[in-house]
């Protein structure tokens, strides 16, 4: 009894020996198997942001689909899971756990939010994991020193400039109002606008904000036309630029309003009506109506894989994550980890995903965007003014 009982110690400490080096290595490929790339994403799919996300996400999953219908990434198909997180920080951080500590993932592709992000951030930091193209609006995402960080939207700060730049050397205006959101990303745009102003000779004559949750924007439109302006920077999300578009025909108040890309979607359209139109907005993302290869091939693979889907710039930023994703991959050859995901987009040192600007992800001055194009909502349809990629 006791020989046997030893004989069985013996043998579960050898199975066990065993084991280690095994768990060893899986952990140490997280992700990554002989025919699996697995990676995931939160996303806003409950909640205000529900409409874009959805679109953000079926842009993304398309793009992973048709890749693996060419054969995937070095022979491996990719599993990208995007689970929701209502745009609540907490939540944010609990599924990124759950998808880092549970499922194992390579990296985190393709999410949506600021705050989110930068909640996410300093555990995604302590565990090595990749967080690729993240669409938010602060330095820590667009122009980040930490290294596991690969953006793909431009600084808030940077948006504001270009719109008061495009207000004074295409629309000839003086004089500027701002009608932005009252936290972080409103105020890094208006920060923007604000800062070219002053150094060229642009009058600022009223800043007014709102709060996610209004419902009436009124009083702030009636404030802005009191004050005049030659035109209106919109530092907003759809719904409050659309109620201000809307406030603005009541009246018969016609100045030019100037908005971030977000209002360059068709659910902005379906929200404004006929006084989105005039609406100028600038372009860090592709368009429907651009014509060129990757435009085309975007519009194909969302027309199969995603055939519900609005075509648009929800959609492309998706996708554009996406691609930015798959080619660190590829660039990172078979031995595919996270530490050589990183050194495989660090390789590409700017890269040209056909959706967005070009992205500089060389070592020690990454960031998102740096080049906008314009264009114009003319009869219910996106017109290019001037495209980023010319």
């Amino acid at each position: 009894m006791n020989l046997n009982r030893r004989t069985l110690l013996k043998a579960s400490a050898a199975g066990l020996a065993l084991s280690i080096p095994a768990i060893r290595n899986v952990r140490a490929a997280d992700g990554v198997t002989d025919d699996e790339i697995r990676i995931g994403a939160y996303l806003p799919l409950q909640g205000g942001f529900a409409a874009g996300a959805s679109q953000y996400r079926d842009g993304a999953a398309a793009y992973f689909k048709w890749i693996n219908d060419q054969g995937g990434i070095h022979g491996r198909k990719v599993v990208w899971e995007a689970e929701n997180d209502s745009y609540n920080p907490q939540q944010a951080v609990a599924v990124a756990r759950k998808l880092v500590d549970r499922d194992g993932v390579l990296a985190i592709v393709s999410t949506l939010g600021t705050a989110t992000n930068l909640a996410t951030l300093p555990f995604l930091k302590q565990r090595n994991v990749p967080l690729i193209a993240p669409l938010a609006s602060h330095p820590s995402i667009n122009k980040p020193t930490d290294r596991i960080v690969f953006p793909i939207s431009p600084l808030g700060t940077s948006h504001g400039v270009s719109f008061a730049k495009f207000a004074n050397e295409d629309l000839k205006a003086r004089k500027l109002a701002i009608f932005y959101q009252d936290d972080q990303y409103g105020k890094e745009l208006m920060d923007g606008a604000v800062e070219y102003a002053k150094q060229n000779g642009q009058e600022i004559v009223a800043r007014v904000s709102y709060v996610p949750s209004d419902v009436d924007v009124s009083a702030q439109a009636e404030q802005l036309r009191r004050s005049e302006p030659d035109a209106v920077v919109m530092a907003v999300i759809p719904k409050q630029g659309a109620l201000m578009l809307i406030e603005a025909q009541k009246v018969g108040w016609k100045t030019n309003f100037i908005a971030p890309q977000v209002l360059g979607d068709d659910v902005t359209r379906q929200l404004a009506g006929e006084a989105i139109n005039g609406l100028y907005i600038n372009l860090y993302c592709a368009v429907d109506n651009m014509g060129t290869p990757a435009v085309k091939q975007a519009i194909e693979i969302l027309q199969k894989y995603a055939p519900k889907t609005l075509i648009g710039y929800w959609a492309f930023m998706g996708m554009a994550g996406a691609v930015a994703f798959t080619e660190g991959a590829k660039a990172a050859g078979k031995d595919l980890n996270r530490d050589t995901l990183m050194d495989g987009l660090e390789s590409l040192k700017v890269l040209k995903t056909g959706l967005v600007p070009p992205l500089d992800y060389t070592v020690g001055q990454r960031s998102g965007p740096t080049t906008f194009g314009y264009a114009q909502w003319r009869d219910d349809q996106i017109a290019v003014v001037r495209n980023w990629q010319e």
